[in-house]
């Protein structure tokens, strides 16, 4: 692909709100959740008196555990009419009488409980949050997404030493409703990007983080969430949401528009972004065996202090073009067809830690992932009622669970499937059949996904 940008350029970044309907839907990061709980959080110093008393406080913490705010809830009407009221630490005194009362915001999905359901959701908004070391004269705002699914728990359960037990009572989840675009010139099209607080962490240019952990023995790993560079890819002038993330794209020096890389670096106090083609060497990289299947690949990049830069790099012909140096298969998503002959898309990760690949720029080399793809089923008969004796149980006293997780060429799992416009819908349901040892059928019915 031939780039326009013949040297480094500087685009000046303009600020943009997103509508309140539309934040929680937006490309580029799921924000933060805080759990909700009935005490009051540590770093709560002073606050108005609550009108319910059922009160709730959380705290927002970024994946690092660094807190970000402390905030409570309150219902102005009274214990069960509703949560409205959330007032936010966002001067982050300890001090809540200073913070303004924020609302929720209308909208369809907006849930109260009732007397048949004790569930609730409400959008709050907006909130006015400083972001660091961002241009003068930009105000950022956030939304926050409440959802309160175990109402019961709120009241009434103490441990033995009269303190409240830490319940799972539902979460807050902030998310910014903000972000950064330009427009650039790439192959000779005006290409409208964009970099977004994906990790709602006040801050913008942050990385996603690499995190370990231990599973059956083995040792995983997956990157946290950070910030989101966007990028216009249909053309239609707006960043859109999708299941597979098509226009945002990891935080990072390299920012893919096609198959080949650009530059990216954002300029002091976000007043820019520095764009310009990557004219270093580049690795080939063949994906196997079904490479042109293949739309992007992730990959975890090692920088040269040693921690890992998450990549995701766009694929065209069954290859990928990467900066030369050591990598880690993380994820990718392909694109096929159903029986029906309708597009069907789909993105899977793998989370084994594995020995790193090396990529050379003289060396041309390979990369196993995506089909074929291979159904691993699984099936477990369960007592329907502890109370049938083993000796006199029929198999209609039993539950048979089945369940399936579709696997590629390099153990990478399968999750996200999608046909339709932009990929949004479920395809058709895996349908399956039981039958005995002789071939007669038993029962037969659909996997559900999710």
């Amino acid at each position: 692909m031939t780039m326009c940008l013949a040297a480094a350029e500087e685009f000046p970044l303009e600020f943009r709100t997103v509508p309140a309907k539309e934040v929680m839907a937006f490309p580029g990061g799921s924000g933060i959740s805080a759990m909700l709980r009935p005490a009051k959080a540590a770093g709560i110093k002073r606050e108005p008196k609550a009108a319910s008393p059922q009160a709730l406080y959380g705290e927002w913490r970024t994946g690092a555990g660094k807190t970000l705010c402390v905030f409570r809830l309150d219902e102005s009407e009274g214990k069960g009419k509703g949560y409205d009221r959330l007032i936010v630490d966002a001067n982050r005194n300890g001090d809540l009488t200073d913070d303004p009362v924020v609302g929720r915001v209308p909208l369809p999905t907006d849930r109260r409980p009732t007397s048949s359901a004790t569930t609730e959701s409400a959008l709050f908004g907006p909130i006015e949050l400083a972001v660091e070391g961002l241009f003068p004269g930009a105000r950022p705002v956030y939304h926050a997404q409440l959802h309160v699914y175990n109402r019961a728990a709120i009241s009434g359960l103490r441990s033995a030493n009269g303190q409240m037990l830490a319940l799972l009572i539902g979460q807050l989840r902030l998310k910014a409703g903000w972000y950064l675009d330009t427009t650039v010139e790439v192959a000779g099209a005006k290409v409208k990007m964009g970099v977004y607080d994906g990790d709602a962490s006040l801050s913008l240019g942050e990385a996603a983080q690499p995190q370990l952990y231990k599973s059956s023995a083995q040792t995983n790993w997956f990157f946290r969430p950070g910030d989101s560079l966007l990028v216009d890819a249909d053309g239609s002038g707006a960043f859109e949401s999708d299941p597979f993330q098509a226009e945002a794209a990891p935080f990072g020096p390299l920012l893919y528009t096609g198959a080949r890389p650009l530059r990216v670096e954002l300029g002091p106090q976000c007043r820019s972004l520095r764009v310009e083609p990557w004219t270093q060497p580049l690795a080939e990289v063949t994906l196997e065996p079904r490479g042109n299947e293949v739309r992007n690949v992730s990959l975890g990049w090692q920088q040269a202090d040693g921690n890992w830069q998450l990549l995701r790099a766009g694929a065209a012909g069954g290859k990928i073009l990467v900066p030369p140096g050591q990598y880690r298969f993380y994820a990718c998503t392909l694109l096929g067809e159903s029986p029906g002959r309708q597009p069907v898309m789909v993105s899977g990760s793998q989370r084994l830690f594995q020995e790193p690949l090396r990529f050379h720029a003289v060396t041309p080399a390979q990369l196993r992932c995506g089909a074929p793809l291979e159904i691993e089923l699984t099936a477990d008969k369960r007592s329907a009622t502890t109370s049938i004796p083993k000796k006199t149980a029929s198999d209609s006293d039993f539950v048979l669970r089945i369940g399936a997780r579709v696997v590629g060429a390099a153990g990478e799992v399968y999750s996200v499937f999608g046909t339709g416009q932009q990929f949004r819908e479920d395809p058709p349901k895996p349908v399956f059949t039981v039958t005995d040892a002789k071939g007669k059928r038993l029962a037969n019915g659909n996997l559900e996904f999710g």
